[in-house]
């Protein structure tokens, strides 16, 4: 896409020259006299993708037309542009005062042309990849709407000073489209949905996806029930139009938007009440027939909550029980703990306060009958219960697993509080349960003071005078230094150590090898170090120096001998310009992790449901998921592999959702047809898989995993290397799995038993590679655990 620059300058010849210099390089290049006509011009036309701006100008300086540029961005609530200072002045105390401001960058007067672009390029490049990043973290990627988190964030500040309507929206009867049209034709439909929104809304409105089919719509200036009324009749109208466009004219679900509406700031100014009225009014156009809209009002309640007596302050607290606190940790259930543990997330960080979650995981003994066993799980609850404070919860989990949460504890306490638990049961309890613990600590520092950590910047000088003084600056301002006088030393640090580093420094002329090369090897590494942001540090004043040092990919330039001021500006910038772009990054991170455990949880859902369908095979489908992630482990896959190899598994018998229940479950002998039809679920299976294009691998488990190695396997017949190497896993633990558990005619197989079965198909049925894989595991195994269990 071709950048759009703005020079401002009063000198007709540096506009001409930069204009020149620009577009020669595809860029479209704006050229404007003066502070005043950049205004007025930005206004009219719009933002560009940065501004070269001039300092010496009449009437209007390029300071002055910086701070007014400024407080216009933040008027319209739109990003800063990016500004870099054009000036012929050398003084230090000029480009000191630029970065104070918050200018990108200076290039000097008259233009070196390759230093102008390089930096130009620079600068966008990195907004680009910032916007890039907060566009990921704040975007929900099936709409294009705000995602839920995002929301939250932009309308609890357009709420705080806008007036207007926030709007709650939600899509009636949209399950009926996934269970009738699949959930390909469901996500066109939000889609095609979120479209209408945007085009029915005022302009200027803010829109977010709140849930599954639940949008959000702050409408600025709309006070009125008719704008309300007006809204929901187009998009219930559009709605229906688009819904026949896809699924056909026949299409009879009673497909429609509902809309709860509440007015700002007529009923406040807070989003999270206001969004609560919305809902509120949303419940009401549900419970009256849908499709419509219902506005929010303070006296709309029901005469009953009107007659209620009221209560005062020792009543209410009576009520809640709040003077008959036992001296015991409080126990949940699972709906009510969730919402008391995202509450006490919250005080925790907002307070700075430490916490742990513990998950206890009780086992039954040797000789141990289930009654005995169930009995001692459930007496295990009150003992925790009665041994934690009141200022703690738990739930249980599981009937043999409680999740505690011990709430303002130091990291330094939890085995302490643990070891106390586990030690007064098996006093009591002589060691009845086997007991194993797992712990995560939360908190003990606020996410600022994270991402304020001290920094660490490594200095790279041959000249022990650069250093000290560098050093100085840079430590006077809370940043850790190290200082090293060779490019050897830098690449010797990081090949010895795991130390990390936010910046480095680099001198160009140094002995042996310098700043260029020393860059060049830098960035060959294959570890983090290899994306450290460097600073080249230089005496030379010719721009070939610096024209060659942006190329490689350095991010700036500071001329030697240092200018206290500039040395610690610059550094400053950079420090912070890769701490907000380390925030995008580890916030996009969480949310494609967030996504991909949702993923997951499906995928195991959708196992459990394949396997409820055969009644000789429960649990099957995991556990060949987790022995296949086990098989690959060991061969050397990556995790990224493992992990797909993992849902492979658990999806590789998804086909037998279309065999029919008599023939999965019958208890004889199937007749030849019936077992051609069981033989048709890979296909089948990998006919459902293949329709999940961000995967095209997944269906390979589904499809292949009864092919043999010998080439005698179905549906294709295919042996060796042409089988898929997931297929070959997962047919290996298919099998074993198959021989280690129960089914109508005979109990699991003995562990001698299914080791001769495999060896007798190795290099036939099995790759031998896997197999043999397969018989290490087998042989560790000494207890036997890796088998269907009855209770399962």
């Amino acid at each position: 896409m071709t950048k759009w620059i703005i020079v401002v300058d009063d000198d007709t010849a540096n506009l001409q020259m930069a204009g020149h210099i620009l577009s020669k390089n595809n860029m479209r290049v704006t050229a404007l006299k003066s502070g005043r006509l950049l205004l007025d011009y930005v206004k009219e036309k719009g933002i560009p993708d940065l501004i070269l701006l001039d300092i010496k100008m009449p009437d209007m300086d390029g300071f002055e037309t910086l701070k007014h540029l400024r407080a216009m961005e933040k008027e319209k609530g739109i990003a800063e542009t990016p500004v870099i200072f054009l000036t012929a002045d050398e003084e230090s105390s000029t480009e000191s005062r630029g970065f104070e401001v918050g200018v990108s960058d200076y290039i000097r007067k008259p233009f070196n042309p390759e230093v102008l672009l390089r930096r130009i390029d620079n600068i966008v490049s990195k907004q680009k990849e910032m916007i890039s990043l907060k566009n990921e973290a704040t975007t929900d990627k099936l709409t294009g709407f705000l995602n839920k988190a995002a929301t939250n964030s932009q309308l609890q500040k357009v709420c705080a000073s806008a007036s207007g309507c926030l709007m709650m929206i939600d899509l009636d009867s949209f399950k009926l489209v996934n269970d009738i049209y699949g959930h390909e034709m469901g996500d066109k439909v939000l889609i095609s949905f979120s479209n209408i929104i945007r085009e029915t809304v005022p302009s200027g409105s803010t829109c977010g996806r709140i849930g599954g089919d639940e949008f959000v719509a702050f409408c600025p200036n709309a006070d009125s029930e008719e704008s309300v009324s007006e809204i929901t009749v187009f998009l219930n109208e559009k709605l229906l139009k688009s819904a026949k466009e896809m699924m056909g004219e026949e299409m009879n679900i009673p497909l429609g938007a509902s809309v709860g509406a509440v007015f700002v700031p007529r009923h406040g100014n807070d989003y999270n009440s206001l969004l609560k009225f919305a809902d509120k009014s949303l419940y009401t156009v549900k419970k009256n027939g849908k499709h419509g809209y219902s506005l929010y009002s303070a006296d709309s309640f029901s005469e009953d909550e009107m007659n209620v007596t009221e209560l005062d302050i020792r009543t209410l607290s009576e009520i809640l029980g709040e003077r008959t606190i036992p001296n015991v940790a409080l126990q949940l259930d699972s709906d009510a703990f969730s919402h008391v543990y995202r509450y006490v997330i919250r005080y925790i960080i907002r307070h700075r306060l430490g916490a742990c979650k513990v998950l206890f995981t009780l086992n039954k003994k040797e000789g141990m009958s289930d009654t005995d066993y169930k009995e001692a799980c459930d007496e295990f609850g009150n003992h925790v219960r009665k041994s934690l404070r009141k200022s703690d919860i738990l739930m249980r989990n599981r009937y043999n697993q409680y999740f505690v949460f011990l709430t303002d504890i130091r990291e330094d306490s939890i085995d302490t509080v643990i070891s106390h638990i586990t030690n007064k049961w098996n006093e009591k309890y002589s060691d009845s349960l086997l007991i194993a613990v797992e712990t995560e600590f939360i908190g003990g520092e606020p996410e600022e003071k994270k991402v304020k950590k001290e920094k660490k910047v490594i200095i790279v000088d041959d000249d022990n005078l650069n250093l000290q003084v560098a050093g100085k600056v840079l430590s006077s301002n809370g940043i850790h230094v190290i200082a090293m006088k060779s490019g050897q030393a830098l690449l010797d640090y990081f090949e010895k150590t795991d130390s990390e580093a936010d910046l480095i420094l680099l001198d160009i002329k140094m002995p042996g090898m310098d700043g260029f090369e020393t860059l060049e090897k830098l960035r060959q590494k294959e570890d983090e170090s290899s994306r450290i942001p460097v600073i080249f540090l230089t005496a030379d004043e010719s721009s070939q120096a610096e024209s060659r040092g942006l190329a490689m990919g350095a991010m700036d330039f500071i001329k030697k001998p240092f200018v206290p001021e500039i040395l610690q500006l610059r550094v400053g910038h950079i420090l912070e310009l890769i701490t907000l772009q380390k925030q995008l990054s580890t916030e996009v991170e969480e949310k494609t992790r967030e996504n991909r455990n949702l993923f997951l949880h499906l995928v195991e859902s959708l196992a459990v449901a394949i396997d409820t369908k055969d009644n000789y095979t429960n649990g099957h489908s995991q556990r060949v998921a987790e022995y296949s992630k086990e098989i690959a482990k060991r061969a050397g896959f990556s995790e990224k592999d493992r992990e797909e190899i993992y849902i492979m598994g658990l999806l590789h018998d998804i086909g037998k959702i279309g065999v029919p229940d008599a023939v999965i479950n019958k208890p004889d002998r199937l007749s030849d047809e019936e077992f051609d039809m069981v033989k048709k679920h890979p296909v089948m299976g990998a006919n459902i898989l293949e329709k999940v294009k961000e995967d095209p691998n997944l269906a390979l488990g589904a499809k292949f995993h009864h092919e043999r190695y010998d080439g005698k396997g179905y549906p294709d017949g295919l042996s060796g290397s042409e089988i898929a190497e997931s297929a070959k896993i997962i047919a290996i633990a298919d099998a074993y799995d198959a021989m280690s558990s129960f089914r109508s005619y005979r109990d699991v197989l003995k562990q001698d038993v299914i080791i001769e079965e495999i060896k007798k198909g190795r290099g036939t049925q099995f790759d031998p590679k896997y197999a043999d894989i397969m018989l290490s595991i087998i042989e560790e195994d000494k207890d036997y655990s890796l088998r269907e269990k009855k209770n399962e």
